[in-house]
């Protein structure tokens, strides 16, 4: 008998993981399944949710409507981060097969799950800051200019769990500890994402500025909805009270 590939394990894993009856959480996600007399069958829906009637929330038959139902926030942001702890509230996925409900997961959250059996194995492939800010190249090939102080304020503002439901498993090296909580989340993080490579760039330019000039600009940037800006602000932030959490 042929051995069972590593994503075949991972599903079932999971699957295992899912209790019946009694909500799990994955990141934002509320997953419950139920047994039924076609076997069981499994419910999605916004943690936030999890109390909801169905008949208060936005129903989906189809896997691949969580597609599209999650790629703005509530208040119609575009979220460029699968991961980003802004995920919208007011649909349910129900009804759903073991397959459907897998494929709708990785919808939600790709390779969450691959991860997390990789982790479980003991075996999962860790990616640190400053290898990943090696290999970048173009605009972003100066990122690992950060200085070590200020890269535990981008982890800060970045990183932590009212940001990111992923937790962080990556440091600056594997023997330099980035002293930040890593999170909670039920899956890792395994490496610095593009929008945090993105946002160490533009942390960099704040401490290229004068203190005066920074601190001149930063009105401008209050309240403004894109996701930099809001990082900008909390690495700002992070940085006054010397990266204290």
């Amino acid at each position: 008998m042929a051995e069972r590939s590593e994503a075949a394990a991972a599903r079932d894993a999971f699957l295992a993981r899912i209790g019946v009856d009694s909500p799990r959480t994955w990141g934002q996600l509320a997953v419950v399944g139920t047994e039924t007399d076609r076997g069981r069958r499994y419910e999605l829906r916004h943690v936030d949710d999890r109390n909801a009637d169905l008949e208060d929330l936005d129903s989906h038959a189809d896997p691949t409507e969580t597609r599209d139902a999650v790629r703005f926030t509530d208040d119609g942001e575009y979220r460029p981060l699968a991961t980003a702890a802004t995920l919208p509230t007011g649909w349910v996925l129900s009804d759903l097969d073991a397959s459907d409900l897998l494929r709708a997961v990785e919808f939600v959250y790709p390779a969450s799950i691959a991860n997390w059996y990789r982790e479980e194995q003991g075996e999962l492939d860790v990616t640190h800051f400053r290898e990943t800010a090696a290999r970048q190249t173009g605009i972003y090939a100066d990122v690992g200019d950060l200085g070590r102080d200020a890269l535990d304020y981008a982890v800060e503002a970045c990183c932590v769990d009212e940001q990111c439901c992923a937790r962080r498993e990556w440091d600056a090296t594997a023997d330099d500890e980035i002293d930040v909580p890593r999170g909670d989340g039920a899956f890792p993080c395994r490496e610095p994402c593009s929008m945090f490579v993105a946002a160490v760039r533009e942390f960099r330019d704040i401490e290229e500025r004068a203190d005066g000039a920074d601190e001149e600009n930063e009105s401008d940037e209050t309240g403004a909805a894109n996701d930099l800006e809001g990082y900008r602000a909390r690495y700002r932030s992070a940085k006054r009270c010397g990266g204290e959490t």
